[in-house]
C-alpha cells in the first residue's frame, strides 16, 4: 500500500468520478475506470495495462483480496476510506476494488490481417448495457471480433465494462466508418446479411456460408438507408407472439445460434 486517502474531495478521488461519469475524459485521459476482482482480473488475463488500483479499508476485504493484490504489486495501489470509496464508486458500500486501465486502439486496421470466419458488425449502438450483454452472448455463440460502425458508445463505458462480465478485455473490438467495414468484408470474402423485423426471408430458410458477417442496427432504428445498398441478404427471425420486435442482444442471440445449429 502506498497510500491512504480519507477525503471526499482528494484529487484521485475526483479523477475517479469523473472517469466513471464522462466520456470526454475518458478519451483525454486515454484511461477508464472499472470496478471489481472479476473486472481487474480480466484485464490482468487479457494483458492489458492497469494504471491504479483502489481498495476499501474494510480489513476483510483485503484478505480476501490479498492474492490479487500481490499480482499487482508493482502497480500503484491506494487504499480508500469509506466516504471516498462510496463516492467514487457506483456500486456504494459493497466494492470490493476499483482500478484505473489504459484504454486500448479499436482501428479496425488492428484487425484487418486476421483470419476470422465469423463477425458481428454493430451499427450505432447506443446502449452501453447492450454492448456488454452482447459481448457474453458473441463470444459464447463463437464470433470472433465484433465491429461497431459510427457507434454512439464509447467501449469504455462502466456498463459496457460491467455488464459484459470480464469479456471487454479480451473479445475482440473494433470501430470505423461503414464505408471502411464494408470494403473490408468484400476485400476479405465475407457473406454480408442483414438483419430486419421487416425482412421476409428468414434466419431458418438461409444457407449460411462459412465465412459470415452479421449486420444488425440501432436499438430504436435497425439498419439505415446506407446498407440498402450493400445488404443482398436480409433475414428476421420468426416470432408467433405479437411483438414487433426483440432486445438487441436477444435477437443477436437468436441469429447467432441459428448460425452455431447449421
Amino acid at each position: 500500500m502506498q497510500s491512504r486517502i480519507e477525503s471526499t474531495t482528494n484529487s484521485k478521488v475526483k479523477h475517479l468520478v469523473r472517469l466513471r461519469k464522462s466520456s470526454r475524459y475518458r478519451k483525454e485521459t486515454g484511461l477508464f475506470f472499472l470496478e471489481g476482482k472479476r473486472e481487474i482480473e480480466a484485464m490482468l488475463i487479457g494483458g492489458r495495462e492497469l494504471d491504479e488500483i483502489f481498495f476499501p479499508q474494510n480489513t476483510q476485504s483485503k484478505d480476501e483480496l490479498s492474492s490479487l493484490l500481490e499480482l499487482t504489486r508493482s502497480i500503484p495501489n491506494f487504499e480508500l476510506a469509506d466516504a471516498p470509496m462510496k463516492k467514487a464508486s457506483y456500486r456504494g458500500e459493497g466494492t470490493e476494488i476499483i482500478g484505473v486501465a489504459k484504454s486500448w486502439s479499436l482501428d479496425l486496421d488492428n484487425c484487418i490481417n486476421e483470419s476470422r470466419d465469423l463477425i458481428l458488425i454493430l451499427d450505432e449502438v447506443e446502449k452501453p448495457g447492450n454492448l456488454g450483454a452482447i459481448l457474453r452472448t458473441a463470444e459464447a455463440m463463437g464470433v470472433e471480433a465484433i465491429v461497431l460502425t459510427d457507434s454512439a458508445v464509447d467501449f469504455f463505458n462502466p456498463n459496457v465494462i460491467r455488464s459484459s462480465m470480464g469479456l471487454f478485455a479480451s473479445m475482440p473490438v473494433f470501430s470505423c466508418e461503414k464505408d471502411k467495414i464494408v470494403e473490408w468484408v468484400k476485400e476479405s470474402g465475407f457473406s454480408l446479411i442483414g438483419t430486419s423485423s421487416k425482412a421476409s426471408k428468414t434466419i431458418y430458410e438461409h444457407n449460411f456460408s462459412r465465412q459470415t458477417a452479421i449486420v444488425m442496427g440501432n436499438e430504436s432504428r435497425g439498419l439505415g438507408s446506407f446498407w440498402d445498398e450493400y445488404l443482398k441478404v436480409m433475414l428476421s427471425i420468426p416470432m408467433s407472439g405479437k411483438a414487433s420486435s426483440m432486445n438487441l442482444n436477444c435477437a443477436a442471440a437468436v441469429v447467432l445460434a441459428e448460425i452455431n445449429r447449421r
